[in-house]
């Protein structure tokens, strides 16, 4: 009953955020900072109701995403906005950490999937994030149901 509720909740969570951050980025181009730390506030406040015992695997799991997408952001010249970083360490607070490479090699097929050419501009990338952290999320609590 408590892994319903888990699943449930977080689930909730990552497809309210991922449509509102969505939809920010794709509109504006850039996302507020203050929903981006409110998504990051609900997924921790989730994941520590559910697994006291295991928040600080689940904190630096989102920190080592949200680090990966912030030196993927300085080695492109900022190509990668703070939101993407931010919704990196959404991602990881969600994600296992064995399933995280699978979601950045998800996101960026599913870029290349709809043919993206931003050379010099800047473009949505949150969408992308968040349908692979959609589908991982879902792949993670079938196959690995009892690994966190």
């Amino acid at each position: 009953m408590q892994k319903l509720l888990y699943y449930i909740f977080s689930f909730s969570i990552i497809l309210i955020f991922s449509l509102i951050l969505s939809l920010q980025d794709i509109k504006h181009k850039s996302v507020k900072i203050y929903i981006q730390l409110l998504s990051v506030f609900f997924a921790l406040t989730i994941q520590f109701i559910f697994f006291q015992t295991k928040i600080l695997i689940i904190i630096i799991t989102g920190l080592a995403a949200g680090t990966f997408y912030f030196l993927i952001r300085k080695i492109t010249k900022n190509k990668l906005g703070m939101a993407d970083v931010l919704f990196g360490v959404f991602q990881g607070i969600f994600l296992l950490p064995k399933l995280l490479p699978v979601c950045i090699v998800l996101e960026v097929f599913i870029a290349f999937l709809f043919n993206i050419k931003s050379r010099n501009k800047a473009f949505a990338f949150i969408p992308f994030m968040a349908a692979a952290l959609i589908i991982t999320f879902i792949f993670q609590e079938f196959f690995f149901i009892n690994n966190l």
